[in-house]
């Protein structure tokens, strides 16, 4: 049985009418979408793409199920629930994508469409993709680590945010006792901007193992292969290759390090096993 059932009956009464969508039936819609998104926090990836899947189906009017598709899409493309971005991917593909429904118009379409292509590499839970950057030697480094937490840092010395991320990123991972590697990786371009972020950016503990790389010539594809349209991008990835954690900030990168503090514990200090 549906959970949500009573709310279809209230689209029922918008759907039989919809000749067209006025600003009462719009605010309507999305306060009983409001309510729905609530009343499916709690549920798994898989049970929120198909309460999507029957709500959208249930509107039998185009101009109702647009929207509802669309608002659907929107909110969890920028969820604050790290990791529901998938269900605004699986919307994209089950409805956009295949021409079901169509966006408001071909700017929309080109901007879902870049959404999906920037972040279906790095979904949570998901392999993290293999990139290949550059040391400040010159020799090419393999990211992310293969044995051990890491930590994937994407910056530009010109981004404010990354100013302060790169202050609070270290005190962050100060008190950690099990080994991490963090991955500053520059994307931009500027060779001695760079040597000053390097020489700048410290931390103490000898446990976290800080790797500065570039791509200055973006030959690993790493805008498209973990989503970065913009700076800073924080990302964890456990020492079997899987995303653990994706559009972090500092606080949330910590609150994920101290969960696995209690594996490590548990774990006899082995954070790789702990991890798996």
């Amino acid at each position: 049985m549906r959970r949500l059932f009573f709310i279809f009956l209230l689209f029922a009464g918008i759907d039989a009418a919809a000749q067209q969508l006025d600003t009462a039936k719009m605010e309507r819609l999305d306060s009983l979408l409001e309510a729905y998104y609530v009343m499916l926090l709690p549920e798994d990836l898989p049970v929120k793409n198909a309460e999507c899947d029957y709500l959208i189906s249930s509107c039998k009017d185009s101009l109702v199920r647009q929207w509802v598709a669309i608002r659907i899409f929107d909110h969890y493309k920028e969820s604050p629930m790290m990791g529901e971005e998938a269900v605004a991917l699986y919307v994209y593909d089950k409805w956009f994508a295949s021409g079901s429904v169509k966006m408001r118009n071909e700017m929309d379409q080109f901007q879902a469409s870049m959404f999906a292509d920037f972040n279906r590499a790095s979904m949570l839970y998901a392999d993290a993709p293999a990139i290949t950057m550059l040391a400040p030697d010159g020799k090419k480094v393999r990211v992310p680590s293969r044995d051990t937490l890491s930590v994937l840092y994407f910056y530009d010395t010109s981004c404010s945010k990354c100013k302060i991320t790169s202050i609070v990123l270290p005190h962050v991972l100060e008190g950690l006792e099990f080994p991490v590697k963090l991955f500053a990786l520059y994307t931009g371009s500027d060779a001695g901007q760079w040597a000053e972020f390097r020489n700048n950016f410290k931390c103490l503990n000898p446990n976290v193992e800080i790797l500065h790389l570039w791509d200055p010539e973006v030959d690993s594809d790493y805008q498209k292969m973990y989503g970065v349209i913009s700076t800073p991008k924080l990302l964890l990835v456990d020492g079997s290759g899987t995303i653990m954690g994706r559009r972090l900030e500092p606080e949330s990168l910590k609150g994920l390090l101290e969960y696995y503090v209690t594996f490590y514990s548990n774990a006899g200090g082995s954070v790789k096993s702990a991890s798996r």
